[in-house]
């Protein structure tokens, strides 16, 4: 008993040297965490700045330059002579997005020829481009309807049938467990604890990588009576109590102050947190054990973090991935996380159906005791690879 407490104190004395540790364990998760949620308070990202290039300058094209600043989505901030203005306020960083209008619009709208409207959106800027695609979507459609609107009246349709031409089916659409359409409720709930579990790997990673760098792995296993069981568990204690209490002050957060959706029992949500804490450490222990050199663990630990936004969905829907892509977000203990939140926080499903995420979270748990020994021989012969 006496051995544990003084490597767990060893570990705390470690951590307090380096206010590196307080940085990245507790700041950076904690203000990025209030960033993003105050960031989409709101629900969307609404008038993002968009420019317009109008080579018809018609009273058409004006109608639908009029229409355009009409829409929440987007604000044009500035009108464009010509496409290469536009394109250089877009790379200036001045507009986000530009939409340009031929110089043959009316004359080819009004003649029953098909014009075409272009849009240029910087998808650099996700959720911004996602509303101006959205705008830019919407007032071509309703433009195509104007025009076909305008043709039919022309040629002396009553306005009652040209409206059932125009709209034969009246759909109302109902989103289901987030009626407002509230782009926090997704965005920020995935990519929060997806930056969490990262951090989470990269100190996992790079406290034991440092017993190497500093040369006191003997130390560190002799602290430990030679098991490495009992030198893992002790050195990570520590850290897995402050993210811990990281982990639940963001859901506090989240489901607290800033309302998001918790249609499940609270501990179902707490356990997952829970879970995708260790299970992360356990994923960066096995990496660190498989590949024991400081800078190659460290930088797969950074790399898998890091496409876990793009390749578990959050960022881009699995269903747009290439077939050899989606599976590899699968690999990641956050995509399980991000699968119980929308089951059970989001959609209120029954426990019984989340079963298997849960599962495959304990594993990521249990995975590196397949490789400690691998660890432990590196730790008591160490050679350090810059």
């Amino acid at each position: 008993m006496r051995t544990i407490v003084d490597s767990i104190i060893r570990g705390w004395k470690q951590m307090a040297r380096r206010p590196l540790y307080l940085c990245m364990m507790v700041i950076v998760p904690l203000a990025s965490a209030w960033f993003f949620f105050d960031l989409m308070k709101d629900g969307v990202v609404e008038r993002t700045p968009v420019g317009i290039v109008d080579l018809d300058k018609s009273d058409l094209s004006r109608k639908l330059t009029r229409n355009l600043s009409v829409l929440q989505q987007v604000k044009i901030v500035e009108s464009f002579e010509n496409y290469s203005a536009a394109i250089d306020a877009v790379q200036r960083g001045k507009v986000y997005g530009f939409i340009l209008i031929p110089s043959d619009f009316s004359t080819k709208a009004l003649s029953n020829h098909k014009p075409t409207i272009s849009y240029y959106i910087d998808y650099a800027y996700y959720a911004p481009a996602s509303m101006q695609f959205k705008g830019f979507k919407t007032i071509t459609v309703l433009a195509n309807a104007g025009i076909v609107q305008t043709v039919l009246t022309t040629l002396g349709m009553p306005s009652g049938q040209v409206s059932a031409t125009l709209q034969p089916i009246v759909t109302h659409v109902h989103p289901l467990n987030n009626p407002w359409m509230n782009y926090n409720y997704y965005l920020s709930a995935s990519f929060v604890p997806c930056l969490l579990a990262l951090i989470v790997m990269l100190i996992t990673s790079f406290s034991i990588g440092m017993e190497w760098h500093a040369g006191t792995s003997r130390n560190w296993m002799r602290s430990a009576n030679n098991s490495i069981t009992l030198a893992t568990f002790t050195k990570l204690f520590p850290h897995t109590f402050i993210f811990l209490c990281v982990g639940l002050w963001i859901q506090y957060m989240m489901y607290v102050k800033y309302g998001f959706p918790l249609n499940c029992n609270p501990w179902h949500m707490i356990s997952a947190m829970a879970l995708l804490i260790v299970a992360s450490q356990g994923f960066a222990l096995f990496v660190i054990s498989l590949v024991p050199n400081f800078r190659y663990s460290a930088t797969i630990c950074t790399l898998l973090g890091m496409l876990s936004f793009s390749f578990c969905g959050f960022s881009l829907p699995e269903e747009a991935m290439y077939s050899w892509v989606s599976p590899i977000g699968y690999l990641m203990p956050i995509k399980y996380y991000f699968l119980i939140n929308a089951d059970q926080a989001l959609n209120g499903i029954d426990l019984y159906y989340s079963r298997y995420y849960y599962v495959i979270l304990i594993i990521y748990i249990l995975l590196p005791a397949t490789m400690l020994w691998k660890l432990k021989k590196h730790c008591i012969n160490p050679f350090y690879i810059p």
